[in-house]
């Protein structure tokens, strides 16, 4: 991996829809905002202008490991800038229990389109204050670049290493929490894989997908 090209939009539906029409590897699409943003499930993720909005088109292997590096690089950006943050599995980062950072894989044809949108100098709207923050004062430009020199090195550990690096910035094992609503239990470990180990009533689960509530 390396050599990432950075192609740069003003405004786009999604870096995510442009990203599939392009489908060369280590492209980077960046746009100014993203009139169709989305997250994980569909939901709309606000993205306007002062964010950095970005999917990288990498080939494809293993998509979960892919999403628990890129929130390392998130991660470890943000504290290159002083911020420090923490990552909520399997793909949010957190400044003080608020969202700053997301990340969606997406399996295309051949690749994986690395979807990830981080808070800087936007706005974030009112109704979602409680659950959203940003990180004024960072150039997106200087993040971006920052962030891809990260990844890279993030990419080229092996698998054990990048589960080591997740442990040090997580904050969900050993927590309460409930899975899309229906399975409550509690973050044992995540596996080899990188999957959420849940207990629940004694027995252990394997969760692949899900959106996670912490309940404590």
């Amino acid at each position: 991996m390396g050599n990432f090209q950075i192609l740069h939009f003003s405004s786009v539906s999604s870096t995510q829809e442009i990203a599939k029409m392009i489908l060369r590897e280590n492209v980077v699409v960046v746009a100014d905002e993203q009139r169709e943003g989305r997250g994980r499930k569909g939901r709309r993720w606000f993205s306007p202008y002062g964010g950095l909005w970005m999917t990288i088109i990498l080939k494809d292997f293993n998509s979960q490991l892919l999403t628990l590096a890129a929130g390392i690089a998130v991660a470890k950006t943000l504290e290159s800038f002083g911020v420090r943050s923490k990552i909520k599995w399997p793909n949010d980062i957190l400044i003080e229990g608020k969202k700053v950072a997301g990340i969606l894989a997406e399996k295309h044809k051949d690749f994986v389109l690395l979807g990830i949108g981080v808070n800087l100098e936007n706005e974030i709207p009112e109704e979602i204050k409680d659950l959203a923050t940003n990180v004024r004062g960072v150039k997106r430009e200087e993040f971006l670049l920052a962030f891809l020199e990260i990844l890279e090195e993030e990419f080229k550990k092996n698998k054990e290493n990048i589960l080591k690096d997740w442990r040090d910035y997580e904050c969900t094992l050993g927590k309460k929490v409930s899975v899309d609503d229906e399975l409550v239990g509690v973050a044992a470990d995540i596996d080899d894989d990188g999957f959420l180990i849940l207990e629940v009533d004694g027995r252990r689960e394997r969760i692949t997908a899900g959106t996670l509530r912490f309940l404590e």
